[in-house]
């Protein structure tokens, strides 16, 4: 019997020897790659038309955003978001009063306002739809303002 358990002590520790240097070569000749090759072409940004844009921050025409704004992303022409250091009652009623003069109508959804969060919905005659989703972030002092915009067909 002794023969037999000293072979298998002796096999185990060949096999975890093997195993040992065949991981310690794999990740000894990996060595860092100098030029990276990327696989993705970079995107070029789009033009919008002139007719969608009035500003060159690329925001539709028809939605105002904050004189103040900061870190205005606009990945479409559906929507935007953007910071203010203002806090959400302030956010709330810039909207309120710049949405009518933009043909922005309030709809039979009323505005909700609960602490640091608010949402908005308003339309247009021809059927667009706006959505703002408001957040105050009272560790920095800034109101994050997302909108979404539905065109009508």
């Amino acid at each position: 019997m002794r023969p037999i358990k000293m072979l298998l002590m002796l096999a185990t520790i060949l096999i975890l020897s093997l195993s040992l240097v065949a991981c310690s070569k794999s990740q000894a000749t990996t060595a860092p790659v100098d030029n990276p090759v990327t696989t993705q072409e970079p995107l070029t940004p789009t033009q919008p038309s002139s007719e969608e844009v009035s500003e060159p921050d690329g925001a539709p025409e028809d939605v105002p955003v904050m004189p103040d704004a900061y870190e205005l992303e606009v990945p479409n022409q559906l929507n935007l978001n953007y910071k203010v250091d203002l806090p959400i009652k302030d956010v709330v009623a810039f909207y309120e009063q710049e949405l009518p003069n933009n043909g922005w109508d309030q709809i039979n959804n009323p505005d909700s306002t609960l602490g640091s969060m608010a949402q908005m919905t308003r339309s247009k005659a021809n059927g667009d739809r706006i959505t703002f989703s408001l957040q105050y972030n009272p560790v920095g002092e800034f109101t994050i303002v997302q909108i979404y915009i539905t065109r009508a067909p």
